[in-house]
């Protein structure tokens, strides 16, 4: 992993699930419920997202202030969180895991609101 100064940011976070596509309404519930609790842990802005090409993959996002603030959410982390996890993996039919990537703003951004 590449340095990065604690004020860098904002840092965008995507986490790609592939579903069985007759468990997407299911699956939208309990992103619902994680929405909630990005939020809560100090995302600035969250979204989920569709792959129009490939049904069943689904890319969560969210962004947090800075790189400080997006390590301080993952020390936050509760056993709530554990469980909700827990709950989205129960979808995810990859026998790998979900692909998380973590961004840094090269430059400004302008954040979208919280979906």
């Amino acid at each position: 992993m590449i340095p990065i100064d604690p004020q860098e940011g904002p840092v965008m976070v995507t986490i790609e699930y592939r579903i069985d596509p007759a468990q997407a309404a299911a699956f939208v519930e309990v992103m619902e419920r994680t929405r909630r609790a990005r939020l809560r842990q100090g995302a600035l802005s969250w979204g989920l997202f569709k792959d129009t090409s490939h049904p069943g993959r689904y890319v969560e996002y969210f962004v947090d202030e800075n790189w400080l603030e997006h390590q301080r959410r993952l020390q936050r982390f509760t056993a709530f969180d554990a469980e909700l996890r827990d709950e989205r993996l129960k979808f995810h039919q990859d026998s790998r895991p979900p692909v998380l990537r973590r961004y840094v703003a090269e430059f400004g951004a302008d954040l979208p609101p919280a979906l």
